[in-house]
């Protein structure tokens, strides 16, 4: 889930010829294998998302259905298992056809069901779907949920799986055709020396992010925990009061470092709460390679990572904190770390999975990060309608690992501001998280 900066993709869109598809894993793919390993021996379940999409007057369900079915059958990659790899191979997804219309199944609750029982219940599944839609319709409006993996799906891809789903049901008569919208984002260099030397400007930012003095809500070892969440929901003239104090901040041009100081600054009250003050806080900010509109590619990660790192006096005050991230900003951008992280990341898929996980662990003292944090911009831009219901508004509930334990996500639907504060059991108790809505407000609003 990010924001999107300068980008690019090698993409491919065309009709799948017949036989089996390979695609192998992008640099995010494989970093998240290694999360899903560490989260699968610690008893934390699988990586997943949810997508809520609340609508009004009344959803067409077999419309809904119909199109699932076409997506189904159009989307090799609905159908793919991990295939085996050599030793320092690279990961990739294999789908043998044929690829059934069956793959993403349209769920119907009763009216009455409760949202936050059943968006918790499907963050804690062990459903192995990929992508899945649960309805909730009542007499007027109602909540579509869709559950996705994060191995497959970024935030991003989430929505435009919702969009093409739209499209589908709004031409009923185009028949399913499978094609590939899958690509690798902010492709590497093609010369081999090139590779070996681009990752340089990552390397030299990582030595000087360091020491690794941060502490995460949830702490260094990896246990079980069921994931929560709780939705902040702004109105539109909040709203437009942080958008004019973001762009005031910033420029109004990458808002990043706004949205990410109040993140810190919500840990910090929890840590507040107990009595510490963390020596600095760490954490990555996805940066999205599609560009504005694009409707592909769908699936795989389609990011690369930026780094922050503030430390304890910087957090104090807000306006310090923005500061000391848009220096930070500015100088990633210049040196382009998003691009040499990527690349990094790229070579990185070769690992194998136990070794990614030891690495990510060791280098950062067991802590993974301070927390995780992302704005996904504006959520299903451009779809007005579902099924013959209008979209009244939309936001997305991660599941976080521990480490570390808690995230703080941010999208924009039709001038409105949502976020997402989303932990797992045993990272924050229930007035450490009251008291991250009440920084988060305070330092959005103003």
């Amino acid at each position: 889930m990010s924001r999107q900066m300068r980008s690019s993709n090698s993409l491919n869109l065309e009709t799948v010829p017949a036989g089996p598809v390979r695609v192998p894993f992008t640099g995010c793919d494989a970093y998240f294998l290694a999360v899903e390993d560490m989260m699968a021996r610690a008893g934390q379940g699988r990586h997943v998302g949810l997508s809520v999409v609340e609508f009004g007057g009344t959803l067409d369900v077999e419309r809904l259905r119909d199109a699932a079915r076409r997506f189904s059958s159009s989307h090799p990659l609905l159908h793919a298992k991990i295939s085996p790899r050599a030793p320092f191979g690279v990961p990739a997804w294999m789908a043998v056809p044929p690829f059934s219309p069956d793959a993403v199944k349209v769920i119907e609750h009763l009216a009455e069901t409760d949202l936050q029982g059943l968006c918790e219940n499907l963050l804690a599944s062990p459903d192995e779907a990929f992508f899945q839609i649960h309805l909730l319709q009542k007499p007027s409006g109602g909540f579509l949920v869709a559950r996705w993996f994060h191995l497959l799906f970024d935030g991003r891809g989430a929505e435009l799986a919702l969009t093409e789903i739209a499209r589908l049901a709004a031409n009923p008569a185009e028949p399913a055709k499978p094609i590939g919208s899958w690509g690798m984002p902010f492709p590497p260099p093609k010369k081999f020396l090139d590779r070996l030397r681009e990752p340089q400007a990552f390397v030299d930012r990582h030595y000087d992010l360091k020491p690794f003095d941060f502490t995460s809500p949830g702490g260094p070892h990896p246990r079980p925990g069921r994931p929560r969440f709780r939705i902040v929901s702004f109105a539109e003239e909040e709203s437009a009061a942080i958008r004019q104090r973001a762009a005031r901040f910033t420029g109004g041009i990458f808002n990043l470092p706004f949205f990410f100081a109040a993140a810190t600054r919500s840990h910090a009250a929890v840590f507040g709460l107990r009595g510490k003050e963390p020596a600095s806080y760490y954490s990555p900010a996805p940066v999205q390679a599609r560009k504005r509109w694009m409707r592909h590619p769908i699936f795989q990660n389609q990011v690369t990572i930026l780094f922050f790192k503030l430390r304890a006096q910087e957090v104090r005050d807000f306006e310090s904190s923005v500061a000391a991230l848009q220096r930070q900003f500015d100088h990633s951008v210049r040196t382009r770390v998003e691009q040499a992280f990527a690349t990094m990341l790229w070579w990185m898929r070769r690992l194998p999975t136990v070794l990614y996980r030891a690495f990510l662990l060791r280098d950062t003292g067991g802590e993974l990060t301070s927390f995780f944090q992302s704005h996904t911009g504006e959520f299903l831009e451009g779809v007005e309608e579902l099924c013959g219901a209008p979209i009244r508004n939309g936001w997305h509930i991660p599941t976080v690992s521990q480490p570390p334990g808690s995230g703080v996500f941010f999208n924009d639907h039709k001038g409105r501001l949502t976020a997402t504060l989303a932990w797992r059991d045993g990272s924050l108790s229930d007035e450490e998280v009251a008291a991250m809505v009440e920084s988060l407000r305070g330092d959005l609003i103003g």
